[in-house]
């Protein structure tokens, strides 16, 4: 066997899968961006809410003498 066809065949699997571990890191790459970047805006219409309601419940406690 030619040690040059071995040696060349196992360079373009290798390539192959660096390719494909590249393409799929990419990926990867861009869909965390996308959800980091949207995700934003939903945690702090979260946080609003979650403020709202905290604003609703002391206020409930105030009314009733609950909170001191």
């Amino acid at each position: 066997m030619n040690p040059i066809l071995i040696s060349n065949v196992n360079c373009s699997n290798s390539s192959v899968a660096k390719r494909n571990l590249t393409i799929a890191l990419s990926v990867l790459a861009t869909a965390a961006f996308a959800i980091g970047s949207t995700s934003c805006a939903t945690t702090k219409g979260f946080g609003q809410d979650v403020e709202k309601v905290g604003n609703k419940i002391e206020q409930k406690a105030n009314q009733t003498g609950g909170a001191n």
